[in-house]
């Protein structure tokens, strides 16, 4: 955005982004988003909530399609997470992304809209 823009447009919405309860083992819930480009590159990045341990894979698009493909691979080496958290990019809110997630039983929690550090760990 042109500085202009930047200096006139309204801040994000405030959301306190509260704690998250500790989880009990690994891989029990997995907090993951887009970050990029960087470079001209994005990538899934996808963090254990309980070793912090964190997985990064390349996308060369970010369709709900690539996504699923992806995690399907990062499945493969680490197990079946209980609970997936996002925010509310179209990859994970898309009607293919929940089916996805409903027909491996995970479950699925959306953080607030333009608000990234609710989707955080501390």
């Amino acid at each position: 955005a042109c500085q202009s823009c930047q200096a006139t447009r309204p801040d994000p919405p405030v959301a306190n982004p509260g704690r998250w309860e500790d989880t009990r083992s690994p891989w029990s819930r997995v907090h993951i988003d887009l970050a990029g480009p960087f470079h001209g590159k994005t990538f899934l990045v996808i963090v254990d909530s309980y070793s912090k341990w964190v997985e990064l894979a390349l996308m060369p698009t970010t369709t709900t399609e690539r996504v699923v493909i992806t995690l399907k691979r990062i499945f493969a080496m680490h197990g079946l997470p209980d609970t997936i958290v996002s925010n509310n990019g179209p990859q994970f809110t898309s009607g293919e992304f929940e089916v996805f997630l409903a027909n491996l039983g995970i479950r699925h929690i959306l953080t607030a809209p333009l608000h990234p550090a609710s989707n955080g760990l501390t």
